[in-house]
């Protein structure tokens, strides 16, 4: 805040004096009409008023507060245009100088003048106003929108993986794994009518938001699905063929879950405050709640400047008081991450059970901005408790500073996974319809391995996973991290490969290795694929070859992949709409839509 602000240190001073708001409108705004006076040659500095040394924290909610009593006092029972439009200039003048370094509740800092938190205009105002005259105020936070796309959203997507001849590499060797995320905020951007950045892409997570009917092993911990067909999408290349390496962990009934010790840490600081970010983070839990049984127990931690032990651990039976405390919530401060995590850890060590499910999930935007900030050093903390048997899951929210690198990088390294919440049906997607498999992992340290025949395969490439690449000398080397699969789950990974004209035999050799638990010895399990086996057209393909195939040139066109640059969504569209009868389900529905969405956008 300027030192020379008298406006808002004299209306301050009336507001924390205790002053009448009528007297503040009317002083208020008699000083701002004063603005257009000439300023004296020589201000003459009073004493430095108490409020001023509370910091730019506090200054700035108390200058957020007099601007929102400003605008209401001044505007409520206002009836025509100009009376609206002579209230607001006399209050702007009164913010410009104003400028602190305060977390805001979008997730940004207050680094303008206030006065860029535009008030509604005069339509939109006079919407917002009930029968007896009184305002909702309507204000647009600057730093959550550009226009109409959000900002400050922190994305590192990596490009296409290019061909590779088999003759220089016959093996693909990689992480597997079931996020979600990158599909769920492609959707909200989508659906908000803004098109996703290219770097906010990862094809695999399209791919692996959706169902296919794969083979559930009743015994083993994992079954391989693999099929091809001539490809749709890349029918340009000669020879091209789409080809699919689908894995299936084995489901567990409920009733068969291992009770769990669950250590929910919440991010409360002011960047998570609104109904779409700490309100459904809220919600989201609550649902998580309702479903756990007795045995089951729940502790919180909490972060915003600080993190502290906000409830400690109660029997999923004491649901009442475990969803009070969730209730309870509130935000503040700024977001240290790092300490809210090492408190939650804390937590989990000290009431670490043999035999049950140990598992921190974090709910936040990924912003850290207070105490250790630095990813790597966070992730060496994660990774650390994860070879204690302490899992993690990150659950992100929240749409305008949002991290989504950050919150998956947290994932893949807690042996947990990564899903992004932006609606209620999703929170019910992640925490009702598999909660087992949100909370149990079925193989841990997940790689998987082709070989491709150099007599059938000219060259391939995998599509997306792009970021999760493993040397294929570390394919056995078990203190090399893979990706984790729950239970239900399943991962999907699709490769464009080109033939050899008129080759018969295997095609390629795919092998899965795992871990069911940390100190376990790691498991194979392996499936080939032959030449006889490839579908004759793409119409006669299996229909979840045909659903991922089109999901990932959804997700390469969206990324603006090099592979697709030649790609229609009109082309997709055409194709799910030809099958949208064989499903049958709300996620292909959806997906027509967001496709059509797109499809206008572009």
């Amino acid at each position: 805040m300027n030192e020379n602000d008298p406006i808002l240190e004299a209306a301050l001073e009336e507001v924390l004096g205790g002053k009448t708001p009528p007297d503040l409108i009317a002083q208020t705004l008699a000083k701002a009409n004063a603005l257009n006076a000439a300023p004296p040659k020589q201000p003459v500095a009073g004493p430095r008023p108490a409020w001023r040394a509370w910091g730019p924290g506090l200054a700035a909610a108390a200058a957020i507060l007099l601007t929102a009593t400003v605008a209401w006092l001044g505007l409520a029972g206002t009836q025509s245009e100009v009376e609206f439009n002579a209230v607001s200039q006399a209050v702007e003048p009164a913010l410009n100088d104003v400028s602190t370094g305060a977390e805001d509740s979008s997730g940004g800092q207050y680094d303008q003048p206030l006065a860029d938190i535009t008030l509604a205009p005069y339509e939109e105002w006079k919407r917002s106003v009930d029968a007896s005259g009184n305002l909702k105020l309507a204000v647009t936070p600057f730093d959550e929108v550009d226009g109409d796309q959000p900002r400050n959203m922190k994305f590192d997507g990596v490009g296409s993986n290019p061909f590779v001849d088999t003759e220089d590499d016959r093996l693909s060797t990689f992480a597997l794994e079931h996020d979600t995320g990158s599909y769920a905020i492609a959707r909200q951007y989508l659906n908000g009518g803004n098109l996703p950045p290219d770097e906010a892409i990862r094809v695999e997570e399209f791919v692996n938001y959706f169902d296919y009917d794969y083979y559930k092993p009743a015994i083993d911990p994992f079954s391989i699905t693999m099929d091809a067909a001539p490809s749709r999408y890349g029918q340009d290349l000669h020879n091209c063929y789409l080809m699919r390496v689908g894995v299936q962990a084995r489901e567990i009934p409920a009733a068969n879950r291992k009770p769990a010790v669950l250590t929910f840490v919440i991010d409360v600081s002011g960047s998570m405050e609104g109904e779409q970010r700490l309100g459904l983070v809220k919600r989201a839990l609550e649902m998580l709640v309702n479903e756990l049984r007795e045995g089951d127990k729940v502790g919180i931690a909490v972060f915003g400047s600080r993190g502290y032990e906000y409830m400690g651990y109660k029997d999923a039976f004491r649901k009442d008081e475990i969803l009070k405390s969730i209730r309870g919530l509130s935000t503040e401060g700024s977001t240290n991450a790092a300490e809210g995590l090492n408190v939650a850890y804390e937590m989990a060590a000290r009431n670490f059970r043999e035999g049950y499910t140990n598992r921190v999930i974090l709910c936040s935007d990924g912003v850290a901005n207070v105490g250790e900030t630095q990813a790597e050093a966070i992730l060496k903390a994660v990774a650390e408790n994860r070879r204690k048997g302490i899992t993690l899951s990150t659950i992100g929210f929240g749409m305008g500073n949002y991290d989504d690198t950050f919150m998956e990088q947290l994932g893949d390294k807690g042996d947990g996974h990564y899903a992004y919440v932006d609606s209620i049906e999703e929170a019910k997607r992640t925490f009702v319809d598999n909660l087992t498999g949100a909370l149990e992992v079925v193989g841990r340290d997940v790689k998987i391995q082709i070989e491709f025949n150099p007599s059938v395969v000219k060259s391939y490439r995998l599509i997306g996973y792009v970021n999760r690449d493993v040397k294929d000398e570390d394919f056995r080397n078990d203190l090399v991290d893979g990706g984790e699969i729950g239970a239900g789950h399943a991962a999907t990974a699709l490769y464009e490969v080109k033939l050899v004209d008129g080759a018969t035999g295997p095609v390629a050799y795919a092998t899965i290795r795992f871990k069911h638990d940390e100190n376990e010895e790691a498991q194979e399990i392996s499936r080939e694929l032959f030449a006889k086996d490839i579908a004759g057209t793409w119409e006669s393909a299996d229909k979840d070859l045909r659903l991922a195939g089109s999901v990932a040139e959804f997700a390469e066109i969206l990324g603006a992949s090099f592979y697709a640059k030649k790609g229609s969504l009109k082309a997709v569209l055409n194709d799910l709409e030809s099958m949208q009868y064989d499903f049958r389900n709300d996620k292909v529905t959806e997906l027509i839509k967001l496709v059509e969405k797109a499809n206008e956008l572009k």
